[in-house]
């Protein structure tokens, strides 16, 4: 028998701080997505590359749970938002939908990043440019989450990325 999944409902206090903490992950994601592929990194220093690949990795596991999977006990997913006014308008659920692709992508960045199993032995696990294919989903997916916030969840954020920003001057993208 499958365990029953309970999602956690949050309040709009929860959401604008949920707002802060998501704008971490968006923007470090866009950041290490731009060092990933910087040429002079790899040349200077071959394990800070892949020390960079690995953290994109990371976040781009986090923003493929918060976009495709379902959430469990205090997960916190992007259809919390959809009580705000006009997200759902601006962010419709058929733009983000869970495929079978995307579990299995998932279930291999949960196996090889946050795991110690078999699987990593057992089963031939894909090389990079298989989770290179989503990053430009995920970036899609950010951008448009942006311009769907509204009122004080936008507000807080803006603040977030803008916290973040400050630590990476250098990779300013957005």
């Amino acid at each position: 028998m499958g365990r029953k999944k309970v999602c956690r409902l949050y309040s709009h206090d929860e959401q604008v701080k949920a707002a802060k903490h998501i704008a971490f992950e968006m923007q470090h994601f866009r950041t290490y997505a731009v060092l990933k592929n910087n040429n002079d990194l790899r040349t200077v220093s071959p394990a800070a590359s892949q020390a960079v690949g690995y953290t994109l990795l990371l976040h781009l596991r986090v923003l493929m749970d918060f976009f495709f999977s379902e959430a469990e006990q205090d997960d916190f997913h992007v259809d919390h938002f959809r009580s705000q006014p006009g997200f759902t308008a601006a962010f419709p659920p058929s733009i983000h939908e869970r495929t079978q692709h995307t579990a299995e992508v998932s279930r291999y960045l949960n196996k090889l990043l946050a795991h110690f199993t078999a699987i990593r032995w057992e089963e031939r696990l894909p090389a990079w440019d298989y989770y290179d294919e989503y990053a430009p989903v995920i970036a899609d997916l950010t951008t448009r989450f942006e311009a769907a916030l509204r009122g004080e969840v936008r507000t807080a954020y803006d603040a977030g990325y803008r916290q973040w920003l400050h630590h990476s001057p250098t990779v300013n993208v957005r």
